[in-house]
């Protein structure tokens, strides 16, 4: 009985995101909002449905056939089966060699639709600028980081739980944060694995970039140039630091094809999440989804039918982190909901400030070009928005971003 609640729950998560899928796909031909109408002409419009469709499908296969996998590996107890057959083993030699194997067998599934959507679909859509090495080379390496991160994460929850009982709750927590604000210190150096990094070249457009940073006393780092042409003719710019020192990363894509204007309407909009300290303030709500997680962790923890359910004879920490996801999905999807929320609220304060500081309609301009040459959705199902969206839609910004230059 147990096994099949899991099993239901699993299903009805899958179901649930399904749903949203289809709700989102009847937008296809809704008919546009009238400020981002400009940004497709009608033949490209028509491109960008194909190229959905196309992708959706593939999507849909490849949900299918991680649904098939992860209900085989269930419903059999292969977890337990492959645990077992490494049971001579030191236990955390244990689990990673169980980790590897795992993850290898869902690498295997996973690859082939990858590799598709990178060399057929994105290639067919001009949108793939990727080698097959480094395809590749990618792969291995997010193969790596993801066994090195799963590892350590079931370690942390093994040895907490193991030493400090249900008070691992709260040092998890605290550890889970500490961790999350190294990763924002070290951010650059981590994303170096895949990416080439350059500090901007001197010249006007640094020293436009500059200038509105010393204008309100903000002590960025680094301001450099990430190579992500390498890979796609997308564009995306980030902020990442703790503090007053910040470090600004602009795309490649988005340096060499983009006017100085729209590039420094870009910064501003970055450099807002700096000014006004983002990052930092999204901890306080981040601090309290990881409390729930690992209180929610705890209860599984504490429920011996679920292993034996599931082949195990005892406590088995990698099932217990996968079954706390399944169980509490709706509430993890609550957590999601107000996450976006208050991403979104950020992303419209920084949308306001570059207009604010006169780059309204250079913003505004660069963000259309972003959406036509990355073949964004512009007009995604509100529900599509309210789930699964850190940022306002093109439209929802533009509305906010013009309003903001009346009132200024």
């Amino acid at each position: 009985m147990i096994k099949l609640i899991v099993i239901l729950l699993y299903l009805s998560k899958e179901a649930f995101d399904a749903f949203i899928d289809y709700l989102d796909s009847t937008y296809i031909r809704k008919a546009l909002p009238e400020n981002v109408r400009d940004v497709y002409n009608e033949e490209e419009y028509e491109n960008w449905v194909k190229y959905e469709k196309e992708g959706g499908r593939v999507d849909l296969i490849s949900q299918l056939v991680t649904i098939a996998v992860t209900l085989c590996l269930l419903g059999f107890n292969v977890y337990a089966r492959i645990f077992d057959l490494l049971s001579g083993m030191n236990v955390y030699l244990q689990y990673l060699v169980f980790l590897v194997i795992l993850s290898s067998v869902l690498l295997i599934f996973d690859l082939p639709f990858d590799y598709y959507d990178t060399f057929v679909i994105e290639e067919k859509y001009g949108l793939n600028k990727s080698a097959k090495k480094t395809f590749w080379l990618d792969a291995l390496k997010n193969h790596l980081l993801g066994i090195i991160i799963s590892y350590g994460l079931i370690m942390l929850i093994m040895i907490l739980f193991e030493n400090f009982g249900n008070l691992a709750i709260l040092w998890g927590t605290i550890a889970v944060l500490v961790i999350i604000l190294l990763i924002m210190l070290v951010i650059i150096p981590l994303m170096r694995i895949f990416n080439k990094f350059d500090p901007l070249p001197k010249g006007e457009l640094k020293e436009s970039l500059l200038k509105l940073c010393d204008k309100y006393g903000v002590i960025v780092k680094k301001i450099v140039v990430r190579d992500a042409s390498r890979r796609t003719t997308k564009a995306n710019a980030f902020c990442t630091g703790i503090g007053r020192r910040k470090t600004i990363s602009l795309d490649d894509n988005l340096v060499n094809e983009y006017s100085p204007e729209e590039i420094t309407a870009v910064f501003a909009h970055e450099f807002a999440h700096a000014r006004y300290r983002h990052t930092v303030k999204s901890l306080p709500f981040s601090a309290f989804n990881i409390l729930v997680v690992f209180i929610s962790l705890a209860v599984v923890l504490n429920i011996p039918g679920l292993y034996q359910a599931f082949g195990f004879e005892d406590i088995n920490y990698y099932l217990a982190q996968m079954l706390t996801g399944v169980i509490i999905w709706p509430l993890g999807t609550l957590m999601e909901i107000i996450g976006n929320y208050l991403s979104r609220k950020h992303e419209y304060q920084a949308d306001a400030f570059a207009a604010k500081e006169g780059y309204g309609n250079m913003l505004i301009s660069a963000l259309k070009r972003l959406s036509k040459e990355s073949l964004s959705d512009i007009n995604p199902h509100p529900a599509e928005v309210i789930l699964n969206h850190s940022h306002p839609t093109l439209s929802q910004r533009i509305s906010a971003i013009e309003a903001e230059m009346v009132k200024s």
